[in-house]
C-alpha cells in the first residue's frame, strides 16, 4: 500500500540514520514479478516461502524500519524473525483499510482481498492473524483522520516510551552495577 510505504520513509528518515526496507517491494524485486502474479503462479504458499527469505536477509539489518504485509505473522518462524527488533502494530479498522484501497488502487494488488466482500474478508484475516497482532511492542490505533505524519509523531513518540518502559539488558545491568556502587566501564 503507497501509504505504508511513505509511512515507512518518513518514519526512517524521522529515527534518524535509518534504513526503510518494504518487504513486498523485496519480494517483487527479487522474483520480478508483481505480488498478483506470485500468487498467481505459485499460491499463497509460494508467496509466503519467498516473503519468510526476504525476512530472513532483511533480518540481518540493524537501525532499519522494515514493512511487512499483514499475512507475514503467520508463519511462527518470522513472528520470531521480527521479534528481534520493535514491532508495531498499526491497528487499522478494517472499514477504514477498504476504503483508503478503494480511493488508491482498489484491491488489485491484494489478492487476498479479490473477493465479492472485501471488506469482510479483511474482518475474517484480521480474526485470524489478531493474536500475533496483539502480541506487538507497540499498538498505534490509526483513525480515519490521521494523516502520515500524525501516524509517524505517534509511532516515533510511542517507541521512545516503550524503550523508556523496556530498556535494553545492559542498561538494566549498567543501573543494577551503580546501585551496587561498582564502577561501570565505558
Amino acid at each position: 500500500n503507497g501509504q505504508l510505504y511513505i509511512l515507512g520513509d518518513k518514519l526512517a528518515r524521522r529515527m534518524g540514520s535509518y534504513t526503510f526496507l518494504d518487504t513486498d517491494e523485496i519480494v517483487e524485486k527479487v522474483t520480478q514479478k508483481s505480488i498478483p502474479e506470485i500468487f498467481e503462479a505459485d499460491g499463497e504458499a509460494g508467496f509466503r516461502t519467498v516473503e519468510g527469505q526476504v525476512l530472513d536477509s532483511v533480518h540481518a539489518y540493524v537501525r532499519c524500519v522494515v514493512s511487512t504485509g499483514g499475512g507475514i505473522v503467520i508463519k511462527l518462524d518470522n513472528w520470531s524473525k521480527l521479534q528481534s527488533g520493535i514491532v508495531v502494530w498499526l491497528d487499522v479498522a478494517p472499514e477504514v483499510i477498504v476504503k483508503r484501497l478503494e480511493a488508491s488502487q482498489g484491491t488489485e494488488n491484494r489478492p487476498l482481498l479479490q473477493e465479492d466482500d472485501p471488506l469482510q474478508k479483511l474482518k475474517d484475516l484480521l480474526e485470524e492473524r489478531q493474536n500475533k497482532y496483539s502480541q506487538a511492542d507497540v499498538r498505534i490505533e490509526i483513525t480515519e483522520d490521521m494523516d502520515e505524519t500524525a501516524v509517524c509523531d505517534t509511532v516515533v513518540r510511542e517507541i521512545h516510551d516503550f524503550i523508556d518502559d523496556n530498556p535494553p539488558a545492559w542498561k538494566a545491568a549498567k543501573a543494577k552495577a551503580q546501585a551496587e556502587g561498582l564502577d561501570w566501564v565505558q
